[in-house]
């Protein structure tokens, strides 16, 4: 409940939300993998509970068909194929963020995924769902990793007056031994 009081503080309607994350923005997302994967945004789940499954569906269908729009393929997908598909990607894919689906969409047309021969293939397009959940999950580890090694970095640079980083870490460790709880907690790797 306070996620969806959240994202109507922020996007009254759902026509602002539509606004703020349309196929226009998701062209720049390529360049900035950080903002799709560490942004505070809604997931695709959120939507549908905040303003309905049906403005979620319509939301994923206005991405699809910006694919489509953007192939320029001879046999475009249909309506019913559309939002089938919308349905599928709402009901399987629905943890993603809204910048993550667009970033998919953008490394889509960039032909990272696969590209259409001919028609709109919506096994293709799925397919390359598939992929780019793997590279999600290994976005998003690189930047746990990341953001632990920054973590520990920062808190070697929180060396006393005196000491370098060998001394202070050998000092921390001789206090660890004898029991002083900040120096066994500064030991510690950093929590996951």
């Amino acid at each position: 409940m306070a996620q969806i009081a959240c994202l109507t503080k922020r996007y009254s309607t759902f026509e602002q939300l539509g606004a703020a994350f349309n196929p226009t923005a998701a062209a720049r997302l390529p360049n900035n993998i950080d903002k799709a994967f560490n942004s505070d945004t809604p997931t695709i789940l959120l939507v549908s509970d905040t303003y309905g499954r049906e403005k979620a569906i319509k939301w994923i269908e206005i991405h699809i068909n910006s694919i489509d729009l953007y192939a320029q393929v001879k046999n475009d997908l249909d309506e019913d194929a559309r939002n089938e598909m919308a349905n599928l990607i709402l009901s399987h894919y629905s943890f993603l963020k809204l910048p993550e689906f667009m970033l998919f969409v953008a490394r889509f047309k960039l032909g990272i995924y696969g590209r259409f021969y001919g028609s709109f293939d919506p096994l293709v397009l799925m397919e390359a769902l598939k992929k780019f959940q793997v590279d999600r999950n290994i976005e998003l580890e690189r930047i746990r990793l990341q953001n632990a090694q920054r973590e520990i970095e920062e808190r070697a640079a929180q060396i006393p007056e005196g000491y370098n980083s060998w001394t202070w870490y050998q000092e921390t460790k001789r206090l660890a031994e004898a029991g002083d709880p900040d120096a066994i907690e500064r030991l510690k790797p950093p929590k996951r």
